[in-house]
Parts: C-alpha cells; structure tokens; sequence
C-alpha cells in the first residue's frame, strides 16, 4: 500500500478504513509506503500504532517501507521508530 501526501486528522482515517481488512486476513505481512508522505501529525502516528497493534494480534505483520524525512523525525522523536519495522526499499523486507 503506498501512502502519500499529509497523514493527519483530515486523513488518516482513510489509512485505517484501507488497512484494516488487509490486517484481518490470515497472517501475512502489509507493507506501507511512506516514502510520499510530507506530513505526519499524531493522528498519522497513532493510525500507524493501531495498525501494528492489530497486526500482532491478527497474527499479521506490519512494515513500513522507505519514511520519507517528516515521518522518520516523527517516529524518532516519538521512540515509535524502536517498534514499528522499517525497511528502505519492498525488496529489503522480509516476506
């Protein structure tokens, strides 16, 4: 799935509507471009934490795959970087 543009209250609603039946099928792994995204707010990073909740207990995995800068700052700053896997390219992360 490939997110782009702002990832915030106006938005991330969108995100969740869009991943959640992709983390209620059996396990797998959902990969989540974020290399287009040019603003994350809280509503963005607390979407993104629910997703990988629901991932672990569906038994899914969740990875993000190449943040863009606002988004690795974000999840650096908020620590969410030391739980949320990600990868630079679809091809670095494991199927």
């Amino acid at each position: 799935m490939t997110v782009t543009g702002h990832l915030d209250l106006h938005t991330a609603h969108h995100l969740a509507d869009a991943l959640q039946p992709l983390l209620d099928r059996d396990p797998h792994t959902v990969l989540v471009d974020l290399s287009g995204v040019t603003f994350l707010d809280s509503t963005g990073l607390t979407c993104l934490i629910t997703a990988y909740r629901t991932a672990r207990s569906t038994g899914a995995r969740l990875a993000l795959i190449a943040p863009s800068q606002p988004v690795r700052k974000m999840l650096q700053l908020t620590g969410v970087d030391q739980v949320l896997d990600s990868y630079p390219s679809p091809e670095a992360a494991p199927h």
